[in-house]
């Protein structure tokens, strides 16, 4: 079962976009599990600040930042974690600028087996590129497009939503919007 974690609560300021973007390039992260379909990761934060100025839009929510935790039937090797990885951002990529880094690391372990080696991060620009509208990031696009995307690409239908709440208790929601 993968989990896809909503990191909410984010600071409505430049700063924490930089702050993001600095983490995944700089973060415990390989530099060869860094990708971006539509923004060149030399330059995110100036690039997706423009976007904002451009649109008037440079205050409020400056990003949406989601974790992809893989299940270790699903993402292998660091490879098939990369290629799924990038699958997964191009669901933005037609609107949103977007990066993601893919993080090796033993998150759990469930009845003595580690259930996940990678995770990837994704920060995408809350103002598209296209058209200036900020992304929703309310729950049904969260389960009703982005998770069933998920789903088809990592060809796991048992995936749950983590949605982070202010308190620091996660929320965890399957796709019918049970809670755990």
């Amino acid at each position: 079962m993968g989990v896809l974690k909503i990191i909410r609560h984010t600071d409505a300021n430049p700063q924490y976009l930089c702050n993001a973007i600095n983490y995944i390039l700089h973060g415990h992260t390989d530099p060869d599990n860094i990708g971006s379909p539509n923004t060149c990761i030399y330059d995110v934060y100036d690039q997706m600040y423009a976007v904002k100025k451009y649109y008037g839009k440079t205050g409020g929510n400056p990003l949406f930042h989601f974790v992809v935790i893989y299940d270790a039937r699903t993402a292998y090797d660091v490879n098939r974690a990369k290629y799924l990885t990038a699958r997964i951002a191009d669901y933005f990529a037609e609107r949103y600028q977007i990066i993601w880094c893919v993080h090796e690391k033993a998150l759990s372990k469930r009845y003595g087996k580690i259930s996940s080696l990678y995770h990837a991060h994704f920060v995408m620009n809350s103002v598209s590129f296209v058209d200036g509208k900020m992304y929703s990031n309310d729950r049904a696009e969260i389960y009703y497009r982005l998770l069933e995307y998920i789903k088809s690409v990592t060809g796991d239908r048992t995936w749950i939503v983590d949605y982070n709440c202010s308190n620091g208790k996660p929320v965890i929601e399957d796709d019918n919007g049970f809670f755990g």
